[in-house]
């Protein structure tokens, strides 16, 4: 009886309002799985192809707006360069001055000194790649492609500009690399995965894309990624990252499921903050972790099935994350976690061994205002953060072993 209402206590505690809030949940989880008074079955987390319907988007249409220049639409690109890869060979028209193409069997190099390019790339090759130099911002649209290039990126762009890449309405497309890569032709240059970019990639546009690598990343920018409603992208790596961005990534809509069955990789890994405010975004993990040694030091690095390095915050959509291998996170920040809306569904069934498998791990604050959060860990504490604070109006907050609902 004692027991039971410290429990009730316990939950009484966090729903008292919005105040900082520094229960520990970790402490409510039995350290040995063996003595759950319930068997606990967590909710299912799987990849959904299926098209999102209702999805609205405005375009800003103030050129002082920080992201007005994310939008395709707020450009001009009308210089058109198409490029048909058939097998062995590859064709190219619309060239121009100052747009010239080079093309070796179906490997086809682009070079654009000049602005407003446009390049419409369809067909299919087994053995071959488009590459981009460009000094400009330019737009690329898959227009129903299926590309593997055997010995790197399928598509490597190399301009450090905006890279709009639209899914041509209604088809679908397809990129892959090989396990190893050839050494880059320029000693400065780099290929990170089968879709890779120097500079920002916006994807738009209501077709579908696959993107899986068995030599490296899937999805990988140096800047910044911004995914916008209507998109549908799957990302697969067996030896890395799925989804990679330096700069910041922003889900704004569309539908992404992206995994890794590597040691140590997330299927989505950002270096700076991300945000997510619409679409449905499935992240699954299945490796290890790994032990890496820098200067001396050892440190583990676990799965996640989304990394922020920075803040990450929630307003809309819904995020599904899953990691089934040992020491596994579903969601692991290096800052605040804020969720202001949305959907957030966490479930980690690894082994606690060299890494600790937390569904949610935050080393900054968690904060919830709206939305619902859902996190199940088999093997350690559903959320572990600096700080907890729930707001008001919360109904429902189950903190049984191994288990956290927070819904409004």
């Amino acid at each position: 009886m004692i027991k039971r209402f410290l429990y009730i206590a316990a939950c009484a505690v966090v729903l008292a309002g919005c105040v900082k809030d520094d229960t520990d949940f970790g402490s409510l989880v039995p350290a040995d799985p063996g003595t759950d008074p319930v068997p606990i079955t967590p909710i299912s987390i799987e990849f959904d192809t299926s098209a999102l319907t209702g999805e609205t988007e405005t375009i800003p249409t103030d050129p002082t707006d920080v992201t007005y220049n994310d939008y395709v639409e707020n450009d001009t690109f009308d210089r058109t360069v198409t490029v048909t890869f058939n097998g062995e060979t590859a064709t190219v028209t619309g060239t121009r001055t100052g747009i010239t193409a080079t093309v070796s069997g179906a490997h086809v190099t682009v070079n654009c000194a000049i602005g407003r390019m446009a390049i419409v790339a369809s067909g299919t090759s087994t053995d071959g790649s488009l590459k981009i130099y460009s000094e400009h911002k330019f737009k690329l649209t898959l227009d129903g492609l299926t590309l593997t290039n055997p010995t790197g990126p399928a598509i490597n762009n190399q301009c450090g500009k905006t890279l709009y890449l639209v899914l041509g309405d209604g088809t679908t497309n397809s990129l892959a690399d090989g396990e190893t890569y050839a050494t880059p032709e320029l000693a400065d240059e780099q290929a990170k995965g089968t879709l890779f970019s120097e500079g920002q990639i916006i994807f738009s546009g209501s077709g579908a894309l696959t993107v899986n690598s068995v030599g490296a990343k899937a999805i990988v920018s140096d800047d910044y990624l911004r995914f916008r409603p209507g998109i549908n992208i799957q990302a697969v790596s067996s030896v890395d990252h799925a989804i990679k961005a330096n700069d910041g990534i922003w889900i704004d809509g569309g539908v992404i499921n992206a995994s890794t069955s590597a040691n140590g990789a997330k299927a989505i890994k950002c270096d700076y903050r991300t945000y997510v405010s619409g679409g449905r975004t499935t992240l699954i993990t299945s490796g290890a972790p790994v032990i890496e040694t820098i200067d001396g030091l050892s440190d583990t690095t676990s799965c996640a099935a989304i990394k922020s390095d920075s803040l990450m915050t929630v307003s809309g959509g819904t995020l599904r994350l899953k990691s089934i291998g040992e020491g596994g996170k579903g969601l692991n920040t290096g800052d605040d976690l804020v969720i202001t809306g949305g959907t957030v569904q966490v479930v980690t069934t690894g082994i606690k061994g060299l890494s600790s498998p937390k569904g949610v791990k935050a080393d900054g604050d968690f904060t919830i205002s709206g939305g619902s959060f859902y996190s199940y860990s088999a093997a350690a504490a559903p959320l572990e953060a600096a700080s907890q604070t729930i707001a008001t109006g919360y109904t429902t907050l189950e903190s049984k072993p191994r288990r956290l609902i927070i819904e409004y």
